[in-house]
């Protein structure tokens, strides 16, 4: 009856994630998403975004399954997802203050409450950013499993034993960790910068082990998530599209909008801006506003536009850095990024239409997303803005570094800071999507410590009964 009883929240956060699933089904899908499922379905792939969504999404078509599919395991994993980390969380920072079956209420709470941020929406979105989001939460929740326990230990010998010890943790966790790792840098190409945090994650828990596996784990993500990303490629016959050379020349057309001196060494840049005032049309971190028709790189002036980039980065390190930054901080504007959410599923050839079932119910649960995240004044900062979650992410960062035993778990919070600043190479478009999986982290953290400080309880007497 107890093991039932430990179920019961399991159960309640699965259920609620078969519920976003059938609210949304079968799927909320941009411009990108159909981009990916086309491909998906012509079983032709191009690396403007990482192919590996498509492929699958292939799969499941092959299989005779479509995209719901696909959503289904996104809101069931994301949910469960959410709560794992809580519940490792807890374990982690409370320890035996919060006895287990009271833990995993709390966790299962954090995950029920998320539904009330955007987290419902990203779930049933097909986009890399959900994709993104769920494995950043489960490589989060399996570090914490990983690292070496930090929580005191329980005050008498007829207590209960905590739920992980280091002679718990098996090879299978490292090597889910490290697999999800891989993942994630297959599914955001940003996202690689997050793997050799990861990476020292792993050599951590392993140091006292074994050094030599340690120093071998540390370099394991990457290297496997380069030689993957190689392997898909050739398996799949994927098509390069060179994001690179965007990027690099809406870095340079920043560059020439901040000091036209400058610019008068950057003549293909100049070219591409196709003359006019080129400070008064560019706007930092939104490609598409800087050059409505597009960019254009043909491949005759690759070399060119690489050499130029070059130069700039040797004559103008300062200025080029600057640049950067601007683009990146719309991201954390405390007045909330664009876009907050995707609220469809337009026309298409496919015949795909939302659930018309619950169309009422999504449309209200829409407009009450879009109110707290773009329009209320009090809601906005929370739900529509990265800056509060960005900014706890530091601290927490800071927090656990002072703690002399808990400075291994700053590692865990370090994942999500590397993937939001990952956005400082390449910010393209100031949308709310790109550091949403950071966010998701430290919101779950955020309310796992607050509920688990506020219902947690004290340490139980030692009366040799398990709680």
């Amino acid at each position: 009856m107890a093991r039932l009883s430990k179920l019961v929240p399991l159960a309640l956060v699965a259920g609620a994630a078969l519920l976003v699933w059938r609210i949304f089904f079968p799927a909320l899908m941009s411009f990108d998403s159909w981009v990916q499922l086309r491909q998906a379905w012509a079983g032709r792939y191009d690396d403007w975004h990482p192919p590996l969504m498509a492929i699958v999404l292939h799969q499941c078509f092959r299989l005779g399954r479509g995209i719901g599919l696909v959503t289904f395991v996104q809101c069931l994993a994301g949910l469960l997802g959410v709560r794992a980390l809580a519940a490792a969380w807890l374990e982690a920072v409370r320890g035996p203050a919060v006895p287990p079956r009271r833990a995993g209420w709390i966790a299962a709470g954090v995950a029920l409450l998320l539904l009330l941020s955007p987290l419902p929406f990203y779930l049933a979105t097909f986009w890399k950013d959900s994709w993104a989001a769920v494995i950043l939460v489960w490589v989060c929740a399996l570090s914490l499993r990983a690292l070496p326990a930090s929580c005191p230990p329980r005050p008498h010998p007829l207590a209960p034993s905590p739920l992980r010890g280091e002679g718990e943790r098996g090879s299978g966790n490292f090597a889910a960790l490290a697999l999800l790792a891989v993942l994630l840098g297959l599914v955001r190409h940003n996202a690689i910068v997050v793997l050799p945090v990861t990476g020292l994650v792993l050599a951590v828990a392993l140091w006292r082990r074994s050094r030599a596996a340690g120093v071998v784990l540390a370099l394991a993500p990457l290297i496997a998530c380069l030689l993957a990303e190689r392997a898909i490629d050739a398996a799949f016959d994927v098509q390069p599209r060179h994001l690179e050379r965007l990027m690099m020349v809406f870095d340079l057309a920043g560059v020439c909008a901040e000091d036209a001196r400058a610019c008068a060494e950057l003549p293909y840049a100049r070219r591409q801006a196709g003359g006019g005032d080129l400070a008064g049309r560019y706007v930092p971190g939104d490609m598409g506003r800087s050059f409505p028709h597009g960019i254009l790189v043909r491949e005759e002036d690759a070399a060119a536009l690489r050499g130029e980039y070059l130069r700039a980065l040797r004559r103008f390190p300062g200025l080029l850095a600057r640049v950067k930054v601007e683009a990146f901080a719309p991201l954390l504007d405390p007045n909330g990024a664009r876009m907050v959410i995707y609220r469809g599923l337009d026309a298409n050839e496919f015949g795909l239409r939302l659930n018309p079932r619950f169309a009422a119910v999504r449309e209200r649960w829409t407009r009450a997303m879009v109110w707290a995240g773009e329009q209320s004044p009090l809601l906005r900062p929370l739900v529509g803005s990265h800056l509060i979650w960005f900014l706890l992410n530091v601290l927490g960062i800071g927090l656990l570094l002072a703690s002399p035993g808990r400075r291994s778990l700053a590692l865990v919070l370090l994942q999500p800071l590397a993937f939001s600043l990952s956005y400082l190479l390449a910010t393209p478009e100031p949308d709310y999507r790109f550091l949403y999986p950071s966010t998701l982290v430290i919101q779950c953290v955020a309310l796992s410590w607050m509920l688990g400080w506020a219902l947690g309880g004290t340490l139980q007497k030692p009366t040799g009964r398990a709680p």
